[in-house]
């Protein structure tokens, strides 16, 4: 693919990725080899549905290791050696949700078992495939958000249900005294 574009196309991807990487806070290096048209079609799909609510999307570009080299340098992202890979790469990336980016990339690394994932930056850090896969194990933001919640509410919930069961003991106490001196009385 990018083979086939002249000097100027390769100028204006170099500079549409390496802008798009700047302001990435998380980037993801995968292997791609393998991967029919259509299935890396398919994962395009499913990565640009992963859109946040801040309005963040995520790319996924096919590209060469020169040119990618060329873009880190420019983007500040240093520390990456994609010399040695003899695959062909892509790289994908988002300004918000890395952890979505990560579960999308990882779940079409399970179901297509072609695509691999050698690296890349997470929150401004380098990071190597296996903490990403670790990452896209982990649940989504918004569960954990909730499971903190169901934490934080149970002991409340406890403690209302002891209440209740208290006040239920003395309005069955009280009927008890009331019935008790009604009988006493007769």
């Amino acid at each position: 693919f990018v083979n086939m574009l002249s000097k100027e196309q390769k100028k204006k991807l170099v500079l549409e990725v390496g802008a798009a990487l700047k302001n990435s806070s998380s980037i993801i290096f995968t292997d791609f080899a393998g991967l029919t048209m259509a299935e890396l079609t398919a994962l395009r799909k499913e990565l640009k549905k992963q859109v946040s609510p801040l309005g963040g999307s995520i790319g996924y570009k096919v590209i060469k290791k020169s040119l990618l080299d060329l873009i880190l340098i420019a983007s500040g992202k240093t520390g990456v050696d994609l010399s040695r890979h003899k695959g062909s790469l892509a790289v994908a990336y988002s300004s918000e949700d890395g952890a979505a980016m990560a579960k999308t990339i990882n779940s079409f690394v399970v179901s297509t078992k072609k695509l691999n994932i050698l690296g890349g930056f997470l929150m401004g850090g380098l990071v190597e495939a296996k903490k990403i896969a670790l990452l896209a194990k982990l649940p989504s933001r918004e569960i954990l958000l909730t499971q903190i919640v169901q934490v934080l509410m149970s002991p409340i919930s406890g403690l209302a249900r002891v209440l209740d069961g208290i006040s239920k003991k003395v309005v069955k106490s009280n009927n008890t005294n009331t019935r008790m001196k009604t009988n006493d009385a007769n």
